[in-house]
């Protein structure tokens, strides 16, 4: 175990997949000494059950989001419901929001038309944000340009190296999941040995992304230990390091 605590800055604990053993892998991740979990809003109907589960465990700290994944099921009143949601329960970042261009999902206006949205209301409570970026990178980074204010995190990066450089001149982290864990994940391993430490964040994405140790698992946070070692050995520095600056960065984006 780390001698250092860490943060998982990304996992979506409030799904119901967890509901019967939610507890048990709480123990397991403070076992393994991650003390405080970042939970992801996705859709407008779930937000009370993260706020919910927020007050429960002092662990847990909500956002709250419209993810593109979901857009079909999103409307434009959501909009209006989160700059009110947010303006009363102050979760620690908005989101998780973004775009997703695979070819499977919804147009790319639309997905466009809810992230601005909700980089606009980000801006306006000065609220970082949590952003889902999947064969969208370019496009993320010239939106971000357009908003002076903004901070945040794309989560488990998928970009290159000098797409992370950019995000980072305009003030965010990248976030890093279990994938950088596979033999085949090269390119992602080659980013990651490029990203100064004070910028990087480590998350599990949990249920999905679990590390190659735990394949064909459900995903939890106690494995982000897993990404941690293999971080620890891509950039030739201890983990204690790691697990320290990785937790501090989390500290001040989400003011935790």
């Amino acid at each position: 175990m780390t001698t250092a605590p860490l943060i998982d800055s990304h996992c979506h604990l409030d799904f119901s997949i967890f509901d019967d053993d939610r507890s048990q892998i709480l123990q397991r991740a403070s076992t393994n000494n991650i003390n405080n979990i970042i939970i992801p809003g996705t859709q407008s109907m779930y937000w009370n059950r993260i706020k919910k589960l927020c007050s429960q465990y002092a662990q847990l700290h909500a956002c709250y989001g419209l993810h593109p994944y979901w857009i079909n099921n999103h409307n434009k009143t959501d909009i209006k419901q989160l700059n009110a949601y947010v303006s009363l329960n102050k979760p620690v970042a908005l989101g998780e929001c973004g775009l997703d261009f695979r070819p499977q999902q919804a147009d790319k206006k639309t997905q466009r038309y809810f992230f601005e949205a909700q980089l606009d209301i980000a801006e306006q409570h000065r609220l970082p944000v949590v952003i889902h970026s999947v064969k969208a990178t370019e496009t993320v980074i010239s939106t971000l340009k357009q908003y002076k204010n903004l901070t945040g995190m794309i989560h488990s990066y998928s970009g290159s190296a000098e797409q992370a450089r950019q995000l980072i001149d305009l003030n965010f982290f990248i976030s890093v999941s279990g994938s950088v864990t596979y033999n085949n994940a090269k390119k992602i391993q080659a980013v990651v040995k490029s990203i100064p430490l004070n910028r990087l964040l480590l998350e599990t994405d949990a249920p999905d992304q679990t590390d190659q140790k735990n394949i064909g698992k459900r995903n939890e946070p106690a494995y982000l230990i897993n990404t941690l070692k293999k971080i620890s050995q891509l950039k030739q520095i201890p983990e204690t390091v790691i697990a320290k600056q990785t937790t501090e960065n989390a500290c001040l984006l989400f003011s935790i």
